[in-house]
């Protein structure tokens, strides 16, 4: 796709920093049919966003053996990528792959996530076979996101 901007890798630690455009998040999150995408919408200034970072940051290593694809979506503004973004990821030792949104008007993209996301974050998505097959605008809880993910026994990789 066309959206991506630059990868730039952050530590030894974490995985990969990007930015790219709606439709390019949209098209990776449907990239691998038997794997589920698990992406999670934050933003440095909301704190409901921050407090539930570990949750998801423990969940992708407890899913290390599934095919399982934690994305951590950035939807702080363009401009704040270099000096808050960054900085807050390094600083938090955030592991999972964390993915900037460039586009600048929501209402043009949310849609296509879920139709019933008003676009107030947190908000969680997970993907399966390029469908939706969970969606919740808000706080999850660790036990909340763990217990969904069980519902669909997933295989460990090969």
């Amino acid at each position: 796709m066309s959206g991506l901007l630059f990868l730039l890798p952050l530590t030894s630690n974490s995985q990969n920093f990007r930015s790219l455009s709606s439709q390019a998040l949209i098209s990776e999150s449907g990239k691998y049919n038997d794997t589920l995408y698990l992406l999670n919408f934050w933003a440095t200034w909301c704190k409901p966003c921050i407090e539930e970072l570990p949750w998801f940051e423990s969940t992708a290593k407890k899913y290390t053996n599934k095919p399982v694809k934690m994305i951590l979506v950035n939807l702080d503004f363009n401009s704040k990528v270099d000096s808050l973004v960054i900085p807050f990821i390094r600083r938090k030792k955030i592991e999972s792959d964390v993915i900037h949104i460039t586009d600048t008007d929501p209402n043009e993209w949310i849609n296509k996530i879920d139709s019933s996301w008003s676009g107030a974050i947190p908000a969680t998505v997970m993907i399966r076979n390029k469908n939706v097959i969970f969606f919740k605008e808000g706080t999850v809880s660790e036990l909340e996101l763990n217990s969904n993910l069980e519902k669909f026994n997933l295989p460990d990789n090969k």
